[in-house]
């Protein structure tokens, strides 16, 4: 009886625009780590990721890595595509040749290759979204992943004069799969009449019409196990309370919420899922002008709550506010998780690498950080209690829009949408200002919009409901 040796499993990846001087990389992945000696170590947070070794050979770059991780998760399978496209990059190689035994592993690695190779610059003359191409079959799972990944850091990256209200709208139709879903849409004159008046009040300053976009799966619309809700302010100014003008233009992006929101529910409707879904994201332009909502007004909110505005630039929340009640009066969810690039005072705690979740459930909150560690798209739990609450109380109205000073500011925002969340509904709020873009990329992602909160998602729902 002979052993069976699995068969070899190859992909190659070929520059798109080829230069004078072809320079070929063969890469040999192997399961098992190597007693080798002057092997380089790949770490990440002080932990060894993987071994490898670059030399050359009769004109090729030859690359074998091994295996060294005993964390088998989504990040460490994928980082070694990533490194395999930095080594590409490096060495200006025109051709790559991938070698293993391990199918699965290769899925991975292409995976993690596409993901980083991809950037949105469609504007500079005569660029591509991706160096290299391939031909190499990824599975449906796989590539509905990375197409909708795509996606999100396309309507991420496109300037406020391409994406607002009604153009996210219209392109995002184009990418949904309708036979799954349920669509409605909500133009100015129907957002007026159920009383979204706090998203309303937002929108008033601009000629670009607001619009709500709700998502659902199809015989699924009430009592559904989970909804997604986004902010999708497609341009903020900062309204009346204008912001500085240096680097506002990216405030393009403050639509990144929405953004997530709308590719989540891409990528659930074209896998299978044992679970019911909807989404529902508000999208609004926070624009000065001579009908811009002002510092003092007084709105009345779909829940009937009496909101202050004491900052126009405070914008996000009064939006989420009406489409998260509307959404839960609507779906009666069991679990809402919102996403927005809602402070910077998010930024100023945990910078760029984390995201900030707020929670009102310790399993969701754990499975949501677990999620976060295992795909790289990490969240960090910050406080709900009642003592930041309370600095939204006013001796003159229900609630103002603002919490008491400078300090915690993200908490109070997430304060302010808790006054929002029916009461037994387990609910996370991911504060994602900091983690959306990133002008220098990441481990996994190049320059520009991150697509930060798909893959945390996507590996939240596969432990979450064992999809």
């Amino acid at each position: 009886m002979y052993d069976l040796v699995p068969p070899s499993m190859k992909a190659q990846f070929n520059l798109i625009n080829l230069p004078n001087q072809s320079i070929k990389l063969s890469a040999s992945l192997f399961d098992k780590g190597s007693n080798k000696k002057n092997l380089s170590s790949y770490t990440y947070d002080k932990i060894v990721l993987f071994k490898y070794s670059i030399n050359l050979k009769n004109s090729q770059i030859n690359l074998d890595i091994y295996n060294e991780s005993s964390k088998k998760n989504h990040f460490t399978k994928m980082v070694l595509g990533s490194f395999l496209y930095q080594t590409a990059i490096k060495y200006s190689v025109s051709e790559i040749n991938i070698d293993t035994k391990n199918k699965s592993a290769l899925d991975y690695l292409v995976f993690g290759f596409l993901q980083k190779d991809f950037i949105y610059s469609v504007y500079k003359n005569n660029s591509k979204k991706n160096l290299y191409k391939t031909s190499y079959k990824l599975s449906k799972k796989y590539l509905s992943l990375l197409n909708s990944i795509n996606f999100l850091k396309e309507l991420v990256t496109e300037p406020s004069n391409i994406i607002y209200p009604i153009s996210f709208v219209k392109r995002t139709l184009k990418q949904l799969d309708k036979k799954n879903l349920n669509i409605k849409i909500l133009d100015k004159e129907k957002i007026k009449k159920i009383g979204l008046n706090c998203l309303l009040a937002v929108s008033q300053g601009s000629n670009r019409e607001p619009r709500v976009m709700e998502i659902s799966k199809k015989n699924s619309e009430k009592n559904v196990d989970i909804l997604f809700v986004g902010k999708g302010v497609c341009f903020d100014s900062g309204g009346i309370s204008i912001k500085p003008s240096g680097g506002m233009e990216d405030m393009k992006w403050d639509m990144a919420g929405s953004a997530v929101a709308v590719s989540i529910i891409k990528y659930l409707s074209e896998i299978k899922t044992n679970f019911s879904y909807a989404g529902i994201v508000g999208l609004v332009e926070n624009m000065p002008s001579g009908t811009a909502y002002k510092p003092g007004d007084i709105i009345k909110s779909y829940k009937g709550i009496n909101v202050e505005v004491l900052n126009t630039d405070a914008e996000g929340r009064l939006v989420l506010a009406d489409v998260i009640t509307y959404g839960c009066e609507k779906y009666k969810p069991k679990i809402v998780i919102d996403f927005a690039t809602l402070t910077g005072a998010i930024m100023v705690a945990l910078g760029q690498h984390y995201a900030g979740l707020f929670c009102n459930d310790d399993k969701l909150a754990d499975t949501l950080y677990q999620s976060g560690l295992d795909t790289n798209e990490k969240v960090w739990r910050m406080p709900l209690h009642d003592d930041f609450d309370k600095e939204l109380n006013s001796p003159f109205v229900d609630l103002k829009n603002i919490g008491a000073g400078r300090y915690g500011g993200s908490v109070t925002a997430a304060q302010f949408l808790q006054r929002f969340v029916p009461k037994d509904t387990k609910w996370a709020h991911l504060d994602i200002a900091g983690t959306t873009w990133k002008n220098a990329g990441d481990i996994m992602n190049n320059k520009g919009s991150t697509g930060f909160g798909l893959t945390l998602i996507a590996d939240f729902i596969s432990k979450y409901f064992k999809n």
